[in-house]
């Protein structure tokens, strides 16, 4: 019996710590200026704007990065509702490789993908509670394609 509490106590605080875990210390800054509330909904999209513009400038002093084998990320903006994210394709055999299973099966698995990595797209806490989006121009040697996903198409 006490094995049970103790399990079932070391599980609520494991629950307890992944559940703050969500919150980034750029969420806890946003609330601290009241530039969000305490459940992270936006009050000040003006002030988030202006923030997330200096983010991103210092962000892009490290473009190009290498998002994985296959992806190059060339430019990335935040803002209050959405980030805009370019890049292109690195694979090299990639419009063959388009072209063999079509257009549209190539959007899918884009999209798939983006879906999959939804944590890294929407890290912060107000990105996931409020209206947001993911816009990702992506361009391989002949194609450019442009996806859309929304944070409610995620699973967190």
């Amino acid at each position: 019996m006490p094995l049970k509490i103790i399990v079932l106590c070391l599980s609520s605080l494991l629950l307890i710590d992944s559940v703050q875990a969500k919150t980034t210390e750029l969420d806890q800054y946003l609330v601290k200026k009241q530039i969000l509330d305490q459940t992270y909904k936006i009050k000040d999209t003006k002030a988030l704007n202006e923030i997330l513009d200096v983010i991103s400038d210092e962000d892009s002093r490290t473009m190009p990065f290498q998002a994985d084998q296959n992806t190059l990320i060339e430019q990335l903006r935040l803002y209050a509702d959405h980030i805009d994210i370019q890049g292109i394709i690195t694979t090299p055999d990639f419009s063959q490789f388009a072209e063999d299973i079509g257009d549209k099966k190539v959007k899918l698995l884009i999209k798939q993908n983006l879906i999959q990595n939804c944590d890294l797209f929407f890290e912060h806490e107000f990105q996931r509670v409020n209206p947001y989006h993911v816009a990702i121009k992506l361009s391989s040697d002949n194609k450019n394609y442009h996806m859309k996903i929304k944070n409610n198409e995620c699973q967190f």
